[in-house]
């Protein structure tokens, strides 16, 4: 199953940066300029991390390639919700000024500027609060790709954070009862056809969103033959899902 899974990943990775190298985004609207940056700004990101969940596929790293799949399915996540919402640039200022805020906070608090000018220019910057923090499954309320909110919110608690349940991959015993370490943890058939199939479907959403924000873009024939293979490895291996091996 990961073998087909891989050789499609690496096909995309090629396809898209060819396709993207080709794409010039020039808004009608000055206003639009910034959104079609952060647009452009979040599919680098996703060929970026394509790239390690590549490498991961590869090495036979199912974990590491489990946690990069919640990162792709984010940056799918945010493409999506920039299109439909109204309100995204400014969503995504403020949740970075609430982030940094705190920050700033947690250092002020720690060690406090002992120059009087610095240390009321930090005051004024905390008691700026109207900002808030914006989680990716906030910006997923009212999407229709369901699945990836669904896989994004599975990975969150099951492998990307330190929970009981993350943590139970890495300890199991053996046949004498004995616990023992594992490093590297093998994912069961279910969540590798999981993790796979997202990070797939992120990467093709994107591409059709950045396609239909860039009136002038096209997606190439081998994009499209792309979509095709998808959807037939994916109703192939659908069986595996939330099966173990």
């Amino acid at each position: 199953m990961l073998d087909d899974w891989l050789v499609w990943l690496r096909d995309f990775r090629s396809d898209a940066t060819e396709f993207v190298q080709n794409v010039v985004a020039a808004p009608e609207d000055p206003k639009d300029a910034e959104l079609q940056s952060i647009r452009f700004a979040v599919y680098a990101r996703l060929l970026t991390l394509l790239d390690t969940a590549i490498r991961h596929a590869e090495a036979d790293k199912q974990l590491e390639l489990r946690i990069t799949a919640r990162e792709i399915i984010e940056c799918a996540i945010h493409l999506e919700a920039a299109a439909r919402i109204p309100e995204y640039v400014q969503t995504i200022k403020d949740d970075d000024r609430a982030s940094k805020r705190s920050l700033v906070k947690a250092v002020n608090d720690d060690q406090p500027p002992s120059d009087p000018a610095t240390r009321r220019l930090v005051q004024e910057f905390m008691n700026n609060k109207t900002a808030k923090r914006v989680q990716p499954t906030d910006l997923g309320k009212g999407s229709d790709f369901k699945r990836l909110i669904l896989i994004y919110r599975e990975i969150s608690a099951d492998s990307a954070h330190v929970t009981l349940t993350s943590l139970d991959r890495h300890v199991r015993a053996d046949e004498d009862g004995v616990n023992r370490m594992i490093i590297d943890p093998p994912l069961d058939d279910g969540e590798l056809f999981q993790s796979m199939s997202g990070i797939a479907l992120s990467a093709l959403l994107c591409t059709w969103l950045l396609v239909k924000a860039v009136p002038s873009s096209e997606g190439s024939a081998e994009l499209i033959q792309l979509g095709q293979r998808y959807q037939s490895i994916y109703r192939r291996d659908k069986h595996l899902e939330h099966q173990g091996s």
